[in-house]
């Protein structure tokens, strides 16, 4: 157990340095990732249906390939032509984010005083480029939240995953998976067909409908599942971490002290992702996160009265 925290340590160090990582991915990339162990080197179709990944074969890029199989077996080559579908190409940047303090916990919305990786997702040049043409106060970033974990260089971050890592136990803990940038547009458009905001001239208009419903359509469309796909790479792919848990959206409120209705992020992204990865919905909770609780939900987690999602590593990714 030692050199294997040894070795994560090792990952983790690697991540802090600069450098230049691609993170490449088509819509329902996530599902062939999934499946890609399970087929060594294929796998009667009939036998996933029964398994704990059925859901995934009826993904649209994998119902394609699956039904044009008429031997009734899937392999792993059959999974490489979804590289014909369109490709994506984002920037992979990290982050740290919270305090050590206890004091700090409310407001940095962790679950225990921890500073915490940030994966960063950032959009493809190209989105750049034209985000800079189309947008006539583009340097302001005006769809950005700077107090959130987001790149402030030259990159625009897409989405982020924030995650709690725990040395001793090899697990990690997904707290938080959030955009702002593409809810921004849509508030901001919205505003400017009203008459009002920043945009609401007739040229401005036209060019912000035509990024939001052209540039920015084929990112929003699959955010979600980029962005944790990317992070579940880093953290079984490149840490090998034995498990990765990921907040349910009830216990994770509670835990993070998100009482108020406005504080309270997007239930699917803690209900309906986590599920269509294949995570497992379980009662026991993260041991490692237990100490940091008060009392009585300490209890409470230990009488088995949250939820939390799981993936172990026996049932994870290959990365290509």
């Amino acid at each position: 157990m030692k050199n294997r925290d040894i070795a994560i340590a090792d990952s983790l160090r690697a991540l802090d340095q600069p450098r230049r990582l691609l993170f490449r991915y088509y819509k329902d990339r996530y599902a062939a990732m999934l499946l890609e162990r399970q087929l060594q080197p294929c796998q009667p179709i009939r036998a996933l249906r029964a398994g704990p990944y059925a859901r995934l074969l009826d993904r649209p890029a994998i119902k394609a390939v699956v039904a044009a199989k008429g031997d009734g077996f899937l392999r792993r080559d059959d999974l490489a032509l979804l590289w014909l579908y369109e490709t994506q190409t984002y920037g992979v940047t990290f982050a740290r984010w919270g305090s050590e303090k206890s004091c700090d916990r409310r407001w940095n919305q962790t679950s225990r005083p921890r500073r915490q990786l940030v994966l960063q997702l950032n959009f493809p040049h190209a989105h750049d480029a034209e985000y800079r043409r189309l947008i006539p106060d583009a340097k302001e970033m005006p769809f950005a939240c700077r107090f959130h974990p987001v790149n402030v260089s030259k990159r625009i971050t897409m989405a982020w995953a924030r995650i709690d890592i725990d040395l001793k136990s090899g697990e990690a803990l997904i707290e938080e998976v959030q955009n702002d940038w593409i809810r921004n547009v849509g508030g901001s458009l919205a505003d400017a067909v009203a008459g009002w905001g920043r945009y609401a001239k007739p040229a401005d208009i036209e060019k912000l409908r035509h990024y939001a419903g052209s540039v920015l359509a084929p990112h929003a469309d699959m955010w979600s599942e980029a962005v944790l796909a990317a992070a579940l790479q880093i953290l079984m792919g490149e840490c090998s971490l034995l498990r990765v848990w990921y907040h349910h959206f009830a216990t994770g409120c509670e835990i993070k002290n998100l009482h108020k209705p406005f504080w309270k992020p997007p239930r699917s992204l803690y209900t309906d992702l986590p599920k269509r990865f294949c995570f497992e919905l379980t009662d026991e909770p993260p041991a490692f996160i237990l100490p940091a609780q008060p009392r009585w939900l300490r209890k409470k987690l230990e009488r088995r009265e949250g939820r939390f999602w799981r993936m172990d590593a026996d049932h994870s990714l290959t990365f290509i």
